[in-house]
């Protein structure tokens, strides 16, 4: 497996990732991150933003998905953006690789908080997040939800180094 930085040339079979995932789970509904706008130049997006990264795993030259972190509008937080892969690589411990990447990186900006909107249904994402700590909230962190139609959310104090 390799993990690396985004490039212009993930961004299609990237959106396509992200987008199926989300279809497979019936959540490609409006206000949820399949209709975002920023799919279709994700590398542009992240490479424009301060304080923001996005990385894309490989597996055999075969790119099988990411995950990135971006500033949220809640003081000195950190949202933990757009972890989506695909089937077969479910299961590799690959979202832990991604999120530990990104946790790391929220720490080297001075975040001190790291947020996550989700859906319910997606247990073995929420299974990952509990297991590294991530709390559950009872509603949306702010004021201004990142995607309305999520309905599950998380939050972990970034105290020390991973």
């Amino acid at each position: 497996m390799n993990i690396r930085p985004i490039e212009k040339k993930d961004n299609q079979p990237l959106k396509a990732i992200i987008q199926a995932a989300i279809s497979e789970y019936g959540n490609n509904v409006p206000g949820s991150p399949y209709y975002d706008t920023v799919l279709d130049h994700l590398a542009e997006h992240y490479a424009h933003q301060d304080r923001a990264k996005y990385w894309v795993a490989e597996v055999d030259g075969e790119l099988v998905g990411g995950a990135g972190l971006g500033p949220f509008t809640y003081p000195e937080t950190a949202e933990f953006q757009k972890l989506y892969l695909s089937p077969a690589a479910r299961g590799h411990h690959i979202g832990h690789q991604l999120e530990i990447m990104a946790e790391k990186a929220a720490r080297k900006y001075g975040y001190k908080k790291f947020y996550i909107e989700t859906f319910q249904n997606y247990k073995a994402a929420r299974g990952l997040y509990q297991h590294v700590g991530f709390k559950q909230l009872d509603k949306p962190l702010g004021h201004e939800p990142s995607h309305a139609a999520c309905n599950a959310w998380y939050l972990k104090n970034l105290k020390r180094d991973i």
